[in-house]
Order: structure tokens, then C-alpha cells, then sequence
């Protein structure tokens, strides 16, 4: 048992080197260094570096960085484009008040901006806690490399 348990903890310890070369403007990735210029990528999953050299930490720092900020975009448009909608329909809703409609065809209106504006504070929410989680990561990584 042991013995099993040693061998599946080597196994996700031991990576191969894997190196990025471009030639004639294609980009092959190999196991083997194709040419002088090749150049050693990590292949971890982002986050993950758990012992390794200050390049390392800060190529996963800076990795975490840039998915924070693609995440801040990413909510930056959500609202950017809740407001641009809700906008829309309370348009529609003031043209068709003025027109004197039935209540129902009010309350539907009514609804369907409350729904739209639902949903975008769902999206909104979650890209948020996405964003959280992002920070907590580059955090914690930053002070695994402030130790080490």
C-alpha cells in the first residue's frame, strides 16, 4: 500500500521538460530542444507552483495577474451592457405608457426588466467570485514565494 501510494505521488511529481521552438514561423512544442533558441515552458496548471525558483512564482503571479484583469473586463462589460439593456426596455416601457396600453402588457414589460437585470447580476455575481478566488490564489502564492 505504501508502495502504491509512493509511486502515484512520484507520478504527478515527475514532469518532463517541455520546450517551445519557432521555425519559420510555426511554433512546435517538444520534448527535446529542436533548435538554439528553444526556450523551457512550465506546463503546470496555473497556481500550482509549489517549490521552484523566483521565475517560476513570478510567471505564476504574473499568469493569476492577467486572468484577474480579464476577469474585471469581463465584469466591466456585464455591466456596461445591463445597463445598456435595462436602458433599452425602460425606453420601451415609457413609449408604451405614453400610448395608454392594457396593465398587462405593462406588467410584462415590468417583469421582463426585472428578469434581464436578474440575470446580469447573476452573471456579474459570479464573475466576482471568480475574481475572488484569482486574488486569494495570487496572494497565496506571492507569500509562498516571499518564503521560499
Amino acid at each position: 500500500m505504501r508502495f502504491a501510494l509512493l509511486l502515484l505521488f512520484s507520478a504527478f511529481g515527475a514532469q518532463a521538460a517541455v520546450f517551445k521552438c519557432e521555425q519559420n514561423g510555426v511554433v512546435e512544442f517538444s520534448q527535446f530542444p529542436c533548435a538554439n533558441n528553444a526556450e523551457q515552458v512550465d506546463m503546470r496548471p496555473v497556481g500550482t507552483a509549489l517549490s521552484g525558483t523566483p521565475g517560476e512564482y513570478l510567471q505564476q503571479v504574473n499568469a493569476l495577474k492577467r486572468k484577474a484583469r480579464y476577469v474585471e473586463f469581463k465584469i466591466s462589460k456585464l455591466e456596461h451592457d445591463k445597463e445598456s439593456k435595462v436602458d433599452e426596455l425602460k425606453a420601451e416601457l415609457y413609449r408604451l405608457r405614453r400610448s395608454f396600453p392594457r396593465s398587462e402588457e405593462l406588467t410584462a414589460l415590468t417583469k421582463k426588466i426585472a428578469h434581464v437585470e436578474q440575470k446580469f447580476d447573476e452573471q456579474i455575481s459570479m464573475e466576482r467570485s471568480n475574481l475572488y478566488s484569482l486574488k486569494s490564489k495570487t496572494d497565496n502564492l506571492e507569500r509562498q514565494y516571499v518564503k521560499n
